[in-house]
């Protein structure tokens, strides 16, 4: 059984679907620390003036979890990231078959940081066509940190393979998993073509959330993948 493990990502980029895809159990990391300016509560979609942060706000202590981390509803948030994309892709080839179901994750109040991050993530893979089963770390029985965390979390689930980006070189310690029965397989991101996005004066951007290919090319997306 292939296992892949990441941490929650807001609105992630169509890589990190494509490793869900490509496993037959994925679990979300929610149970490692929140990292300040990463994916964890923010990413970008493209706009006529070009590419656009939208990030989640969040309340942030030191040593806190993913999963513990509280959202920051001081300010209409969901109404501003509802509106920002409403108005980079209305106009979109498919942004209307997606857009009720949208509409529905943020109009919903949402205090938990993972919880949302998970939500999404979820309704994306159900448009991306993506049925791989999951699990939270926080509601695992592993413990340990870095490769040692990694390994109990796939001998948990059953791993015979776990597919890691090329990060993982940098701190898993191989031997143990292959003492482990665990074979360990490197993978970059995937890469995409370039394919017809909004507001082509700007010319194409890459690494953007997963939706900007979605909602540009509908079912077509996959003819954009490299081999």
């Amino acid at each position: 059984m292939r296992v892949s493990i990441h941490q929650p990502q807001y609105l992630p980029w169509l890589p990190y679907l494509l490793k869900i895809a490509e496993s037959d159990h994925f679990i979300f990391l929610d149970s490692v620390d929140f990292q300040k300016n990463g994916l964890q509560n923010r990413n970008q979609v493209k706009t006529g003036n070009g590419p656009l942060w939208l990030t989640v706000p969040v309340q942030q202590s030191l040593g806190q979890k993913i999963c513990n981390t509280p959202i920051q509803n001081s300010a209409d948030w969901r109404k501003k990231h509802l509106q920002s994309i409403k108005q980079s892709y209305a106009k979109a080839r498919d942004f209307s078959r997606f857009e009720s179901d949208l509409d529905e994750i943020f109009m919903q109040e949402w205090d938990n940081l993972s919880a949302l991050n998970i939500e999404l993530t979820l309704q994306m893979m159900r448009w991306f066509d993506i049925a791989t089963p999951w699990s939270k770390s926080s509601e695992m029985e592993a413990t340990g940190k870095a490769s040692d965390l990694v390994l109990n979390l796939c001998q948990e689930v059953g791993a015979t393979h776990y597919i890691s980006g090329t990060g993982g070189k940098d701190y898993m310690i191989l031997k143990d998993f292959a003492a482990a029965g665990v074979e360990v397989e490197f993978r970059a991101p995937a890469t995409v073509e370039p394919y017809p996005q909004m507001y082509p004066k700007i010319g194409f951007v890459g690494g953007l959330s997963a939706v900007d290919i979605l909602f540009n090319c509908g079912p077509e997306w996959r003819n954009y993948l490299k081999s």
